[in-house]
């Protein structure tokens, strides 16, 4: 979905840049508080690569869930790296049942609609989610110009988890703090790049389907990277703020996710 893995690492490799839209500081991270009215769960959807060998893309996922049954909603950005400039942002909502999620989602890519269900189950001893989700139209192919074309699968898989988390373990971003952090995390092979995407986490728990909540979003070869240099038309970081970072480990020869970290930073 909206990713050419290969060519996104000719870009990077080459310095073109890319066109952008968009857990505890030195400590590597911790759970989301949760209140009355929910808690943020933050993870991931995965493309099925045998739907979509061509580009079986991974994503962030982020949702806040009642403390027990009721309603819920979030939010799935899709990448950059497609036809047209700009991120596009997919919304879920739904129910939370004591049991998992039973939801839909919507939004369009490259001007292209999309959606379809989510349905997942609940595990209670890791406070984690994880399901499948469907694409109504299924699988869709999408053009543009100069011969930019990528596909949509017809459905995927996903995870969200209650805090912080590391995937695999050793998978751990650590931040050299203040408003103009590096983040660096243990390489994952040499064909591997990273998306590393920053929200506003206060923004995520006031209106969490907002694309305003996206801070920025870049790419890299390497096992860091550095905020807002190498985040086209990132939003500048505050002092007190805090700030939801997600990277994802991508192997390049086939698109598959192959690690996931999480923090929050407070400047």
């Amino acid at each position: 979905m909206k990713n050419q893995a290969n060519d996104s690492m000719v870009r990077i490799a080459t310095g073109i840049a890319l066109a952008a839209a968009a857990l505890l500081a030195g400590c590597g991270g911790g759970s989301d508080q949760a209140d009355d009215e929910g808690k943020l769960y933050v993870g991931y959807y995965q493309e099925d690569p045998t739907n979509n060998p061509e580009d079986p893309t991974p994503g962030t996922l982020i949702a806040r869930l009642p403390p027990e049954s009721g309603a819920f909603e979030g939010q799935m950005p899709f990448s950059y790296v497609g036809c047209m400039g700009g991120a596009d942002v997919g919304t879920i909502n739904g129910t939370r049942s004591t049991s998992g999620l039973d939801g839909d989602w919507t939004g369009t890519v490259d001007s292209v609609a999309v959606g379809g269900a989510y349905r997942g189950t609940y595990d209670a001893g890791a406070d984690e989610f994880s399901g499948t989700y469907t694409n109504a139209g299924g699988k869709v192919h999408v053009s543009g110009g100069s011969d930019c074309a990528h596909d949509i699968a017809a459905l995927g898989t996903w995870k969200l988890f209650g805090g912080s988390t590391n995937s695999p373990s050793d998978f751990v971003i650590s931040s050299s703090g203040g408003t103009t952090p590096t983040w660096t995390w243990p390489s994952q092979g040499a064909t591997v790049y990273y998306l590393v995407r920053v929200f506003d986490h206060a923004c995520l728990n006031e209106s969490v389907t907002s694309s305003q909540c996206m801070m920025g979003e870049g790419q890299t070869l390497l096992p860091r990277i550095q905020y807002p240099a190498e985040f086209p038309s990132a939003k500048p970081l505050k002092d007190g703020g805090s700030y939801l970072v997600a990277v994802h480990a991508v192997n390049a020869l086939n698109a598959r996710q192959v690690g996931f970290s999480t923090r929050v930073d407070k400047p």
